[in-house]
């Protein structure tokens, strides 16, 4: 880390308090200039009111309930979070705003190069109007699709803890089991002793009453128990379902994702069948060795009738009409047009 660095972190630029001399010493800064100071300072000099920032060379006006404690140790990262912020308030809009993929992207788009001159002080002025045209004449569109990121938020945490609730039972659950098989254990273990010390015969059919009892009990707790989690899952489920009700985008709600975007490589010109009679294909088929290498005879089916049907769609009148339009000699026409361009 560079010295220099170092110590301008570490030193009020007003004050010259050092945290090496003090080292409860506590740094703010300010979202408008994001220049560093001490608490003690921002005290003095803010207390009263808004005032110039101390720092020489600033001079931005700044407000005492502005100030806050630096997350990042790099400001630049810290002015780029926060514009990015203040960006992602305005600029909210999801991929179900947009009717194709490209307007959405291009939109992307846009709101990326407004960052970009927002963090690098390129063309400022005309970033910031173009944000405050777009809040105002968006305004409606942003407080709504802010309502709906909200309410997806509360979804998802009510989501997380139904299903840690859904642990914590699914934990209490086995720890009670484990206990109940303790005390099982340690009262047949009981009554297996008293039988021995007093030489009862009827010891066999008083731990099997015990158990059968234990057992019993177990199964209704359990029953219990399961209703409760399947309640909890139940209402974790529900939850998510209209978690992802409110975030569903149109190219999902059409179907799975297409790469190809419908494309194929089936041919409108003819049709391959499952079976052609033909004594090579049928040596071909029944051959180990061949099978073996990789061959398939469906490959041979769709690259012959490709061939044959190759050229169907090529027409040697209109291509051969195309050629001696092309090939033609200027007429006189043609020859004055060029004479008048030149």
């Amino acid at each position: 880390m560079d010295p220099m660095k170092r110590d301008d972190d570490e030193n009020c630029p007003v004050c010259k308090s050092s945290k090496y001399l003090n080292p409860q010493i506590k740094f703010l800064m300010s979202p408008i200039c994001y220049h560093k100071m001490c608490e003690s300072c921002v005290d003095r000099i803010f207390t009263q009111g808004p005032a110039p920032c101390p720092v020489i060379g600033c001079g931005k006006t700044l407000r005492k309930n502005k100030f806050r404690k630096q997350t990042f140790e790099d400001v630049t990262v810290e002015r780029e979070v926060d514009v990015r912020k203040r960006i992602a308030k305005t600029f909210n809009k999801r991929r179900d705003d947009f009717d194709t993929l490209l307007d959405y992207n291009n939109y992307l788009e846009e709101v990326e190069e407004m960052t970009f001159n927002l963090v690098n002080g390129v063309d400022v002025a005309k970033t910031e109007s173009k944000l405050q045209t777009y809040e105002l004449a968006n305004k409606d569109l942003i407080n709504t699709n802010a309502a709906r990121a909200a309410a997806e938020m509360q979804a998802f945490a009510q989501a997380t803890e139904a299903e840690r609730e859904q642990h914590k039972l699914a934990r209490e659950l086995a720890a009670r089991e484990m206990e109940e098989e303790r005390r099982e254990q340690e009262e047949v273990k009981k009554i297996t002793l008293n039988a021995l010390a007093t030489g009862d015969k009827n010891a066999v059919k008083i731990i099997q009453d015990v158990q059968l009892k234990r057992s019993s009990e177990r199964k209704r707790r359990q029953a219990e128990e399961a209703l409760r989690m399947k309640a909890v899952a139940e209402g974790r489920n529900l939850l998510k379902s209209s978690l992802l009700a409110g975030t569903r985008r149109k190219d999902v709600e059409d179907g799975p994702f297409d790469p190809l975007d419908g494309l194929d490589d089936k041919s409108e010109l003819y049709v391959v069948q499952d079976y052609y009679e033909n004594t090579w294909l049928e040596t071909a088929r029944k051959d180990t060795a061949t099978q073996a290498g990789g061959y398939f005879v469906e490959e041979y089916y769709n690259r012959s009738l490709f061939e044959a049907f190759s050229g169907l769609t090529f027409f040697i009148d209109e291509d051969s009409a195309k050629k001696e339009s092309d090939n033609r000699a200027p007429t006189l026409t043609d020859l004055m047009i060029v004479d008048a361009v030149s």
